[in-house]
């Protein structure tokens, strides 16, 4: 079983598959109270399917970028629990994990849309990077994870838009990417299971090898 586990966004995503199947997923937001209330929401979750964290064989976790205290207690939660199961780890980007089930989506349906997750990072910025289903299936990434000023990703997206157009998602629109007919915004879809997604192409490590990925320094 694969506990999946995001505090990076400002809110508890936690999900969880058995094998192949999905089992469900669990968000709340909790303010500044994720230390405190991420245990037992972890504990309350599993036991909606029956199933205790003994019962948990792996943990992928988002390693970053996103809001600096969020990874830290993601992080650290994972790997004291993992190290405490004597299990491995599969850290994941936050960003993937966010585009993941939108690209599934939209390859399912022929769409050659790109998927542009952005995050908020303060002081004019965005946490942000772009990806398109290939040929293939396989997930091209067009703009590797990044922090940038909000008016030189419309510069890079624009130019990206110029081939494809661009879905944007994440917790809201950033007003400044507004006014391109070949942009548009999809609230942010499940994290928790684009988290799963992601760790299944991904190595599980030592959870006490497990580190943050902040893409700036948090000062």
């Amino acid at each position: 079983m694969t506990l999946a586990l995001d505090c990076a966004l400002r809110r508890i995503n936690l999900g969880a598959s058995d094998g192949e199947s999905f089992l469900g997923e669990f968000s709340a937001d909790v303010g500044t109270r994720q230390s405190e209330i991420l245990p037992s929401a972890v504990q309350n979750f599993l036991s909606a399917f029956g199933k205790t964290v003994r019962d948990v064989g792996l943990i992928a976790v988002t390693a970053g970028p996103g809001y600096f205290t969020g990874i830290r207690v993601g992080l650290s939660y994972a790997a004291g629990l993992a190290g405490s199961l004597g299990i491995m780890a599969t850290p994941v980007p936050t960003l993937d994990a966010m585009a993941s089930c939108l690209l599934g989506a939209l390859a399912a349906g022929g769409s050659r849309c790109a998927v542009v997750p952005v995050i908020p990072a303060g002081r004019g910025s965005l946490y942000a990077a772009a990806y398109r289903v290939g040929p293939n299936g396989e997930t091209m990434t067009l703009l590797g994870p990044s922090c940038v000023e909000t008016a030189d990703l419309r510069e890079r997206l624009e130019k990206l838009a110029g081939r494809d157009k661009l879905v944007i998602t994440g917790n809201g629109f950033p007003r400044e990417l507004d006014g391109s007919p070949r942009m548009r915004f999809v609230p942010q879809l499940s994290v928790a299971a684009g988290i799963i997604n992601c760790a299944r192409a991904r190595k599980p490590i030592d959870p006490a090898a497990v580190r943050a990925d902040y893409l700036r320094s948090p000062v």
